[in-house]
């Protein structure tokens, strides 16, 4: 083994027990902790076997196991941007519901004066 080995290996482990104490513990989302735990599993069984990555590079017709870990992590990065965009997107749409939900049910004067129900809508109460 190799220097990197020595020193990315035990952080590796020590993020799939973060992640494994988590679930655990009840904290976190059971899909979320197997994704994460796959990751780091994943990254480990890379850094610990390099060759076995390039074999199956090799077998996809990619030239070496550090190109085909790069363009997963590429890939893998830009389906996590899209998903946080959706969800973001997700949120402002809530947001704006909400906030005029509040703005009819509370109206407020330019004066910021709170408005008065006027006896037109008083009647029909």
């Amino acid at each position: 083994m190799n220097a990197f080995q020595w020193i990315t290996l035990p952080i590796l482990v020590l993020l799939i027990v973060e992640r494994t104490w988590t679930l655990l513990r009840g904290s976190g989302s059971r899909r979320v902790a197997l994704f994460w735990g796959l990751i780091w599993a994943g990254a480990a069984v890379a850094i610990a076997w390099p060759d076995l990555t390039t074999s199956i590079a090799a077998s996809v017709g990619i030239s070496r196991g550090a190109d085909l870990a790069m363009y997963f992590a590429i890939l893998f990065g830009f389906v996590g941007f899209f998903m946080i965009y959706v969800r973001m997107r997700r949120l402002d749409a809530n947001l704006t519901l909400l906030v005029r939900r509040i703005a009819i049910e509370n109206p407020v004067h330019l004066d910021g004066q709170p408005s008065q129900p006027s006896r037109a809508n008083a009647s029909h109460e």
